[in-house]
């Protein structure tokens, strides 16, 4: 009899709507992805994507040398601009999404933690363009137009945006690997072209708040390099004077755009760009032709480690001697009193040891 009440019961509690699928699914949180810190200035801008079904979220932040994690604030926005931040000092942050059911709190589990160091002087410093430049790798695919206006003469909403469109991930995750861009041409808010992802990532580590019309750094590829020294930034060269390459070099050619990450003893070149299917860390050929270079190595290490699935579905991770011979340079200026700073040495490191600052120190 006391078995057939609690059947009983069990199945009043099933059919009546609040079964295991509403009682438990209902308050279940994703973990925030997209997650992004950057310090601006003596700001730290806070992004993340929108967690469905969430009441709001909680940031913690740790400054350099803390042990234990300080709940800094509680908020029902997507992004966060802290200031009055420490010039100089690094810091790293890492949210979480909540929900209140029935007077308890129901807590997602936390993103992954970002580390954000600010620029003594300027505004930023070549980790944060890096890290930046590297946050929509695997997840965002290449779009004709991507980034760019409707009158396609500038930057457009997603290249004025802070922070990540989780548009783009949704999208890249229903791809496979016979993805034709072409069947995509200019369908704004899946994903960014090469000069859609540089005037992006130069927005976000230049800026807090989200651009209007007539702002941003989008322009035709060829144009980046030489736009970025005319506004003062650093230094321009064509593609016949180019002798080496450093960290954040930004490399213009005719109907391209790349972003170095750092150069190989072998003179091969490791770049972060968004090239068919999209945006993907990738290494160039040796000066003398070598295809299997320490670049490409180390673009497939990466690619392959911490980007599996697409990975699996785009493996070419191989670029050749044109990435070396046919672009026009810009070079960041570090002197004191700059836009730029690099106080993690990055000029005067390897392609292997800024790839392995960048994910084995800052991607937790």
């Amino acid at each position: 009899m006391r078995l057939f009440m609690m059947l009983a019961v069990f199945c009043a509690f099933w059919f009546s709507g609040i079964g295991r699928k509403d009682c438990y699914a209902a308050v279940k949180l994703a973990t925030p992805q997209g997650f992004l810190a950057n310090g601006v200035n003596a700001k730290v801008v806070l992004s993340w994507e929108t967690v469905q079904g969430a009441d709001g979220y909680e940031i913690y932040e740790k400054k350099e040398g803390d042990i234990s994690w300080t709940r800094i604030k509680v908020t029902t926005k997507r992004k966060l601009v802290l200031k009055n931040r420490t010039r100089g000092q690094s810091y790293t942050y890492k949210v979480r999404a909540y929900k209140i059911k029935k007077r308890k709190m129901v807590y997602s589990s936390f993103s992954k933690q970002y580390t954000t160091t600010l620029a003594k002087q300027g505004t930023t410093t070549i980790r944060n363009l890096l890290k930046t430049a590297l946050a929509p790798v695997g997840s965002t695919m290449y779009i004709w137009g991507g980034g760019w206006n409707k009158a396609d003469n500038g930057a457009g909403a997603d290249a004025l945006r802070i922070g990540l469109n989780p548009q783009w991930r949704k999208f890249a995750a229903k791809q496979t690997a016979s993805y034709q861009y072409r069947n995509y041409r200019y369908k704004w808010g899946y994903g960014l072209d090469c000069s859609g992802f540089v005037g992006w990532t130069i927005y976000n580590v230049m800026h807090t708040t989200k651009g209007s019309v007539g702002e941003g750094y989008v322009d035709k590829a060829k144009n980046l390099a030489a736009n970025y020294a005319d506004a003062g930034w650093g230094t321009f060269k064509k593609a016949s004077a180019v002798k080496n390459y450093k960290a954040g070099d930004i490399m213009s050619g005719s109907g391209h755009v790349y972003i170095v990450l750092g150069e190989c003893s072998d003179g091969s070149v490791v770049l972060v760009h968004s090239s068919p299917a999209g945006v993907q860390i990738c290494g160039t050929s040796t000066p003398s032709g070598k295809s299997n270079s320490k670049a490409v190595r180390l673009a497939r290490k990466y690619m392959k480690k911490y980007f599996p699935s697409w990975y699996k579905r785009y493996p070419n991770c191989s670029r050749g001697t044109s990435y070396l011979t046919d672009y026009s340079q810009f070079h960041w200026s570090i002197a004191k009193g700059n836009v730029m700073e690099d106080p993690d040495g990055y000029h005067k490191k390897s392609a292997a040891a800024v790839l392995k600052d960048l994910f084995e120190l800052c991607r937790q």
